[in-house]
C-alpha cells in the first residue's frame, strides 16, 4: 500500500512543516550578546631580549592573565651579522608570552637581540599596568 499526496496537499504539508520549524526555532532562548572589553594598542620598540637556542619570553607581566589580548613581534636589531632576528614567533599564554627567535635561514639565535612588538591589552587597570611595565622595560 502506497501513500501519495495530491500536489495541493503536498504543498500544504510543506508549508505546515516550514511554519512549525520556524516557530520551533523562534521558541529557543536567544543568547545574550556579550559586549567585548575595550582594548588599547601599545608599541614596544627595541625591547632587548636574551634568546637561548632561539627561546625567550617577554617579561612576566605579558600573559593573557595580565590583560594582554594579543601580541605580534618582529626583529629590530642587529641588522647585520649572524644574529639578525629575521623570524619572531609569539605564543600568548596565561602566564607570559613565549618567543621563538630565529635568523632568516631558520637557525635559532643565542644571545641578546632587540625586537619590536605590538600589544593589544584590555582597557582595564590590569591591562594598562601590564602595557606600562612592558613599555618601561623597552626603555
Amino acid at each position: 500500500m502506497s501513500f501519495r499526496l495530491s500536489p495541493r496537499r503536498l504543498i500544504l504539508a510543506i508549508l505546515v512543516v516550514g511554519v512549525a520549524g520556524a516557530l520551533g526555532v523562534s521558541a529557543l532562548p536567544s543568547a545574550d550578546a556579550q559586549v567585548p572589553t575595550p582594548t588599547v594598542v601599545g608599541v614596544l620598540s627595541n625591547l632587548p631580549v636574551l634568546a637561548s637556542n632561539g627561546f625567550s619570553t617577554l617579561p612576566e607581566f605579558s600573559g593573557s592573565g595580565d590583560g594582554v589580548v594579543g601580541v605580534a613581534c618582529t626583529g629590530a636589531v642587529p641588522r647585520s651579522g649572524s644574529r639578525i632576528p629575521g623570524q619572531v614567533v609569539t605564543e600568548l599564554r596565561t602566564d607570559l608570552t613565549y618567543l621563538r627567535i630565529m635568523r632568516n635561514d631558520g637557525l635559532a639565535i643565542t644571545g641578546t637581540v632587540q625586537i619590536n612588538c605590538v600589544l593589544e591589552v584590555e582597557d582595564t587597570q590590569a591591562g594598562n599596568a601590564a602595557l606600562d611595565r612592558l613599555q618601561q622595560a623597552a626603555g
